[in-house]
């Protein structure tokens, strides 16, 4: 149930931006290597980051910004992206800017709604948009395991994204986005142990980087509150 009416249209908005990431991040998944769409991917956090400061009028704090771009710096120095510009590249930035906006609307959304309306709209406002472009590329798998892999990603996106929007509704973007770099660290450690990924030097160095930038956040946020 929506708490106030005049949400309606943001919650609009929120599906339609969110829809429209998906579509073209997975889009460029398909055109350009998995690690530069990754790449690309991370500046997300960012465009939120600032976006919240610009937008939302969240105060801009100097040391977490430092944290902020030194983890995003880190984050590319180890996926090491090639930075060929192509039509794949110019979806992932694009999608990047669209889930920026549609993360914003969720933390002016939370003030009055809480997460299951949230959630719930999502879905409601995300199936159209999908569905119909879904149609031309739609192929029904025959593979068990597939559609086993399949209701993984559903189930595993479904609770992330709540935890996500929960996290948002929490605290301020400001505080929570310089956070987001960290699932890089648990990418590679699951790419270690599913798929026998080796793990290099830079990798360690970078991502032990990420780990200190993320705990003198949570540092300072803890200081903040005493």
């Amino acid at each position: 149930m929506v708490n106030n009416k005049s949400n309606y249209k943001l919650l609009f908005l929120r599906g339609l931006f969110g829809g429209i990431t998906m579509i073209l991040i997975f889009t460029a998944y398909t055109l350009i290597p998995l690690s530069q769409a990754m790449a690309i991917s991370f500046s997300t956090p960012l465009f939120m980051y600032f976006g919240s400061i610009y937008f939302l009028k969240e105060k801009i704090d100097k040391q977490k910004t430092i944290y902020m771009l030194l983890g995003f710096i880190l984050t590319l120095i180890i996926i090491r992206p090639d930075l060929n510009l192509q039509i794949g590249s110019i979806f992932a930035i694009i999608s990047s800017i669209t889930h920026a906006i549609a993360g914003l609307l969720v933390k002016k959304l939370s003030e009055t709604e809480n997460v299951v309306t949230l959630m719930f709209s999502l879905v409601l406002m995300m199936t159209p948009v999908t569905f119909f472009p879904s149609l031309y590329v739609w192929d029904t798998p025959s593979d068990f395991m597939v559609v086993f892999l399949l209701i993984i990603i559903a189930v595993t996106a479904t609770l992330g994204n709540f935890f996500w929007t929960k996290a948002i509704s929490m605290t301020t973007i400001t505080n929570l986005m310089p956070f987001d770099f960290s699932k890089l660290i648990f990418a590679t450690f699951l790419g270690i142990i599913f798929f026998n990924e080796k793990i290099d030097l830079i990798t360690i160095f970078c991502g032990s980087g990420i780990i200190v930038c993320n705990s003198l956040i949570g540092k300072k946020i803890s200081n903040e509150k005493e």
